[in-house]
């Protein structure tokens, strides 16, 4: 599991997704302004992982 911040200057930056990665693919739950979203596929190239700490 994994937390991506979006950057960009579009309504969606700074939105935070949560990623999985199960088996080889890429699954993100993301905000799509006012409902969720589902995206399959490598996350984009503005996404940058946020560290988790326990």
């Amino acid at each position: 599991m994994e937390l991506l911040v979006r950057a960009g200057g579009d309504l969606a930056g700074g939105s935070i997704a949560v990623g999985f990665t199960l088996g080889g693919d890429h699954l993100r739950v993301v905000n799509a302004l006012d409902e969720n979203g589902l995206e399959i596929g490598p996350p984009s190239p503005d996404s940058h992982p946020v560290p988790l700490t326990t």
